[in-house]
């Protein structure tokens, strides 16, 4: 029986990590992420450049399905404000790398 080197290893885990951190964004931007998973996400963020930058596709994804979506349901019409900003978005104010946004 062959046992895994510390590479395989290595590889398996920051895959389960990049998995977790991916399933809580989604759980964030669907507003249904508790404390203690926004303290865990944002320690991953901390961490890691790569999960910064998946974060950031993932809230861009978010975005453009809102905004296409809603303006399937405004008949094509722009919402009255036009613009998407992202200190909008549940959960970003704090968050490691994303500053703080003063209107």
């Amino acid at each position: 029986m062959n046992l895994p080197d510390k590479n395989e290893m290595r590889h398996a885990y920051a895959v389960l990590q990049f998995e977790e951190a991916e399933a809580l964004i989604w759980d964030l931007l669907d507003e249904t992420l508790d404390e203690a998973g926004v303290a865990r996400l944002s320690k991953l963020l901390e961490e890691d450049a790569a999960l910064r930058s998946r974060f950031v596709e993932c809230v861009q994804l978010h975005v453009d399905l809102h905004e296409h979506f809603g303006q399937q349901t405004l008949g094509g019409k722009q919402p009255s404000s036009g613009e998407t900003v992202l200190s909008d978005l549940p959960g970003l104010a704090g968050l490691p790398g994303f500053p703080t946004v003063i209107q």
